[in-house]
């Protein structure tokens, strides 16, 4: 029946969420890999087809800072985490709305910038090896445990410091550095081969 097995995969994400409220990273990170499909959609629909990871790396982020906040009596951890998204997806759009030029570039400066983006992307080779760098690049991050990869993210697409890393975790500092160090030498020597 389709609605024990909603009832299931709520009660588990539920589970999932206060163990993560807990400081639990497998957790989250198996709440993570439940509703990324989930999340990706609703992202991608708000934001028309744009570049969603960027959303996707607050919206996680701020789930995992407030996961002790989420109430099951209230709605299900799949709806708690959209409503994350979706409020960050359209924070994002006004943000782009009242804000049109980003970093002080003028109109001109945009237009330079497209042309030279557009110019790259005509070129088959470019296309060819953006691609494949992406491609390494994913797999090497993938690669990396869990703690790695959320060490990593919060290090250099949140742009936190290293004791911000251990305040929002709850790991020591040492840990923190540990988790970077490792990644680090794991994607440098992934990448070289």
């Amino acid at each position: 029946m389709p609605g024990a097995d909603l009832a299931e995969r709520d009660q588990r994400l539920a589970a999932l969420l206060a163990a993560a409220a807990r400081g639990d990273t497998t957790a989250f990170e198996a709440f993570y890999d439940a509703t990324y499909a989930y999340a990706r959609t609703v992202a991608r629909r708000v934001l028309a087809g744009g570049d969603t990871d960027d959303l996707l790396a607050d919206a996680y982020f701020e789930a995992w800072r407030k996961a002790a906040s989420f109430d099951a009596a209230r709605g299900s951890a799949v709806t708690w985490l959209l409503t994350v998204v979706r409020s960050r997806a359209l924070d994002l759009l006004r943000q782009r709305a009242s804000h049109p030029s980003v970093g002080g570039q003028d109109a001109g400066d945009d237009e330079a910038a497209a042309g030279a983006a557009a110019g790259a992307d005509s070129d088959p080779g470019e296309r060819l090896w953006r691609h494949e760098a992406g491609t390494r690049l994913h797999a090497a991050v993938q690669a990396l445990s869990p703690p790695e990869r959320w060490a990593l993210g919060l290090a250099y697409w949140r742009e936190l410091s290293h004791a911000e890393i251990a305040a929002a975790t709850g790991w020591p500092l040492g840990t923190v550095k540990s988790h970077l160090l490792r990644a680090q030498h794991k994607l440098r020597e992934a990448l070289s081969r």
